[in-house]
């Protein structure tokens, strides 16, 4: 974690700044409230790992495809 660094809650949104021992606390999230939230979408269904369970896949290294010209993306399947 850059010690400059600013992001965000995961869950509201919140400015987090990584220098701020305090925010490390609840990484990626801003307080328990926010992560504890977060965890009850997963409770609920709201959230799904759209791949089978022994299914790999590195998705930081797979970049999405670029739009064509005009900004309209096409269903290629």
């Amino acid at each position: 974690m850059k010690a400059d660094k600013v992001e965000k809650c995961r869950y509201c949104g919140r400015r987090l700044d990584a220098a701020d021992p305090e925010n490390r606390r609840f990484w990626p999230f801003c307080s328990d409230r926010c992560k504890m939230a977060e965890l009850g979408l997963w409770f609920e269904d709201r959230y799904r790992i759209s791949r089978e369970v022994g299914e790999v896949a590195d998705d930081a290294a797979v970049k999405p495809p670029k739009p064509p010209k005009g900004g309209k993306r096409t269903n290629s399947s």
